[in-house]
């Protein structure tokens, strides 16, 4: 008699159990994506302008956008050092498979802008290891460094991965982009938000 309902209630928490991991692959997927579904900042459900004042460094002073990150040799670096450059700020992890599925067109395009815009990418919570190890399989050569706590990217109000940050030659951020970017839809992006 104790039988029936002991394989009842293991069967029962087996079943939440797995619906819970479900749920819980289910949110990780959705915010990985980028799919409209999962995020919705502007019109076209994945990207909106971003007033410069909203992210920390920039205010009315006309002060540019700037903030510390770590290289993947420990220095600490400022965006700052780039001068007056557009900017291209991408955020990616090892653990996102559409970061890693954009970062060789990231790299393309880098070398396309290469004497007009700078390109910097972020490894967002991740292990400095895996994050060179991906930095090579994928051939991206444009300066990356670390933001491991996630700290840069909350600052620029991220919402999903990737997320692609695009910065004025004046120092004002004028999108953010949570999802995919190909190399087609990123040159149009760099082209609309950088030189209008």
């Amino acid at each position: 008699m104790s039988q029936p309902n002991q394989t009842s209630t293991s069967t029962r928490s087996r079943s939440r159990r797995l619906a819970a991991l479900v749920f819980v692959m289910a949110l990780i997927a959705a915010a990985c994506s980028g799919s409209d579904d999962a995020i919705s900042l502007g019109d076209d459900g994945l990207s909106a302008p971003v007033e410069a004042g909203s992210v920390d460094a920039a205010e009315s002073s006309g002060e540019r956008v700037n903030f510390t990150y770590e290289g993947f040799d420990g220095e600490q670096l400022e965006l700052a050092e780039f001068g007056d450059r557009p900017v291209v700020l991408n955020f990616f992890a090892s653990w996102c498979p559409t970061c890693i599925a954009e970062l060789p067109d990231f790299q393309t395009v880098s070398q396309t802008f290469a004497n007009d815009v700078q390109f910097l990418g972020l490894s967002v919570q991740d292990q400095p290891e895996l994050s060179l190890q991906l930095l090579a399989e994928t051939g991206v050569t444009f300066p990356t460094g670390l933001d491991t706590p996630g700290d840069v990217f909350a600052q620029f109000g991220g919402l999903g991965m990737p997320t692609t940050v695009f910065i004025s030659a004046d120092g004002e951020v004028t999108n953010v982009h949570t999802g995919v970017l190909t190399e087609e839809s990123l040159t149009d992006a760099i082209n609309e938000n950088l030189f209008p």
